[in-house]
């Protein structure tokens, strides 16, 4: 019941065509506030103080903190999907794809950290969903299945040693989220210095001179 009441007291008016818009601005100040502090201690007042709104118009888009929280989270999945997928479609060769999907980790470091602090958050939160688990799992398996696929060919180029190509790729992909992880904890962790490492050893365990 309040949060109808919240809700009814937002204009009728609402201009529909500013809807995606406005989600938009509310997610995005949300994944700030997840990011920065702990689930239990962002609060919709806060994330409307933040956004410069009245509360009411978040009740407007959101049912709840736990709605908005789901929003946010499936919204950071898909920007990084998104990302997933330039890289993948802009190379060829399996080398420069690899080296491309290390790059991007290295370039958006402050969004895939913010996104891996998120994904700490939700497995710890309680509120966890089917419909989020799925896309979760779905965002992993799709960059397993890209670097995976880029090692076979490699493979088959006579480029890398003979591995476990899911087993690589998961190996790789659990390190760089550890990287994130650690810049949490150590601030002053240079995130690039320690991608570039990582790097120099995948390269190394799939057999390639660099």
């Amino acid at each position: 019941m309040v949060n109808k009441a919240r809700a009814l007291a937002v204009p009728a008016t609402v201009d529909m065509r500013d809807k995606a818009g406005r989600r938009e601005e509310f997610l995005a100040v949300a994944l700030k506030l997840f990011s920065e502090h702990e689930y239990s201690a962002v609060t919709i007042k806060a994330i409307a103080a933040e956004a410069g709104v009245n509360p009411a118009l978040l009740y407007y888009y959101y049912k709840d903190k736990e709605d908005l929280f789901r929003a946010a989270l499936e919204h950071a999945v898909a920007e990084a999907m998104d990302q997933y997928a330039v890289v993948a479609s802009s190379h060829t060769d399996p080398v420069d794809l690899i080296d491309g999907w290390f790059e991007m980790h290295a370039k958006l470091a402050p969004k895939i950290k913010r996104l891996v602090k998120i994904l700490m958050d939700y497995s710890i939160s309680g509120s966890q969903s089917r419909i989020l688990d799925e896309i979760i799992e779905k965002f992993y398996d799709e960059e397993t299945r890209i670097l995976s696929a880029a090692i076979r060919n490699g493979q088959k180029a006579g480029i890398f040693r003979n591995v476990n190509a899911r087993k690589a790729a998961q190996f790789a992909s659990t390190h760089l989220d550890g990287i994130m992880a650690r810049s949490h904890i150590e601030p002053a962790l240079e995130i690039r210095s320690s991608v570039n490492v990582l790097r120099e050893v995948f390269w190394a365990y799939l057999g390639l001179s660099k």
